[in-house]
């Protein structure tokens, strides 16, 4: 029987024996929904480390698996997403005040992402702090992507053995097209530095 005190091992991960670790901005409410979480507040967007540490057992015997999106499109998606007040609990409303004061995606990566605001903002950090570790190696067992995603889920269906489709849930106008997004030159520059190690550890084009 599933208790809060698991926590973060929520009651659909128990179900299945899996751990979805949850990149924001990278299609994890779909995918939740899909293994039947119901709709809570709040966001479980934890890291590999905070799972094994909280029972190594179930780290280990279960089927561990994450979605990350190319991230150009991430970090334009963020951005959108922050600055219509992101999931409308006081936290974001405040944030998204913040964000308004500059008057684009670009202004708000030369003047600010650039300078070090918002870098520790969970929609901010870099998806492989989530589930790689210090030596660069991937700590689930499969990788998705959200250029894929449909795709991948079928996959990952079959391997859990549940019959579910996945829905894309709070999708936003930014297009799912491999980092083509309509930004500045010297934006997609300084992005490529930041993200570097997402860049080189999914096999995206900077």
């Amino acid at each position: 029987m599933w208790r809060r005190k698991d926590f973060p091992y929520r009651k659909h991960f128990v179900k299945h024996k899996c751990i979805f670790v949850h990149i924001p901005k990278a299609a994890g409410t779909s995918v939740l929904a899909a293994l039947g979480k119901t709709q809570e507040k709040g966001r479980d967007h934890i890291s590999w480390q905070t799972y094994k540490k909280c029972s190594s057992r179930k780290f280990n015997a279960y089927f561990k698996f994450s979605f990350v999106r190319n991230p150009y499109d991430r970090a334009l998606s963020a951005y959108r997403y922050i600055l219509s007040g992101g999931n409308q609990g006081a936290q974001d409303l405040s944030v998204a005040q913040e964000i308004a004061q500059y008057s684009s995606f670009d202004d708000f990566v030369e003047r600010a992402l650039w300078k070090g605001a918002f870098r520790s903002h969970l929609l901010f950090l870099p998806q492989s702090s989530f589930i790689m570790d210090a030596n660069e190696v991937l700590m689930v067992d499969f990788l998705g992507y959200f250029e894929t995603l449909e795709e991948d889920f079928k996959f990952i269906a079959e391997t859990l053995g549940i019959e579910s489709q996945v829905a894309h849930h709070n999708k936003g106008n930014t297009p799912a097209s491999a980092g083509n997004v309509d930004m500045a030159t010297s934006t997609r520059e300084k992005l490529a530095i930041m993200y570097a190690q997402d860049f080189v550890n999914f096999g995206y084009t900077p």
